[in-house]
């Protein structure tokens, strides 16, 4: 196979224009809000004189924020394959639920030890917060890698639950993590008298908190609101 072709100057210069706009985006969103900051705002933060530099990289805000969400998720993903890999080697007895949420969650959580991570956990709820169809469907792109095995392990180490709250505990779950990772990265992060604790408090109750999540039989309540067709 041949080898590639040297990147050119230009090249390097449209990677790295477009690594800084991502970067100050990112920061924007994370410290602002999505919705309070505007494209031609991160040009002018970002020093581009040109005003359609971020239309050109990236087409739209919603496609910035996607890209941003998913470049980080690449590294996320990868790490949680590795620890499923392993979860996957365990024996019946040593799958439990708690093991998987650890595999599924730390690389997340770890995400609270740098500040890009921290604008990324950001970013993350507040699109979770519109919508929830990044947690139901995901990247179609990479729909093939940790999200799948994610699901399938799902379905496998949680009870049997009808289809109606299994896909609602999804996305109580998504949103459970996104948000509370969110929340200490804001106000607990650098205060362990706050009432979340310090990280190592803070994880555990939240993996403690999402095994009830997806672990806990529905209540009879739950499952006449189901029969009766409130839902």
């Amino acid at each position: 196979m041949p080898d590639a072709p040297a990147p050119t100057a230009a090249s390097t210069e449209r990677l790295n224009r477009r690594d800084l706009l991502m970067r100050t985006a990112e920061r924007l969103f994370a410290t602002k809000g999505i919705d309070a900051v505007s494209l031609n705002e991160i040009n002018k933060a970002a020093g581009q004189r040109n005003t359609s530099a971020l239309h050109y990289h990236f087409g739209s805000k919603d496609a910035l924020v996607e890209t941003i969400i998913y470049h980080h998720y690449d590294a996320i993903g990868e790490e949680i394959n590795r620890r499923l890999d392993r979860f996957e080697q365990l024996s019946d007895e040593q799958q439990t639920p708690r093991r998987l949420l650890q595999a599924m969650i730390t690389p997340f959580a770890d995400q609270l030890d740098s500040e890009r991570g921290n604008y990324y956990l950001s970013i993350v709820s507040q699109v979770f917060m519109r919508s929830t169809d990044m947690i139901l469907n995901g990247h179609p792109a990479i729909e093939g890698t940790a999200r799948r095995r994610i699901y399938q392990l799902f379905q496998q180490t949680m009870q049997p639950l009808p289809k109606e709250i299994f896909a609602a505990r999804q996305v109580l779950y998504a949103s459970l993590t996104f948000h509370s990772l969110a929340n200490f990265s804001m106000i607990g992060q650098h205060d362990n008298d706050a009432p979340l604790g310090g990280k190592a408090l803070f994880v555990n109750n939240l993996l403690d908190s999402l095994e009830a999540v997806i672990n806990n039989q529905p209540s009879s309540e739950t499952l006449a609101a189901i029969a009766n067709g409130k839902i």
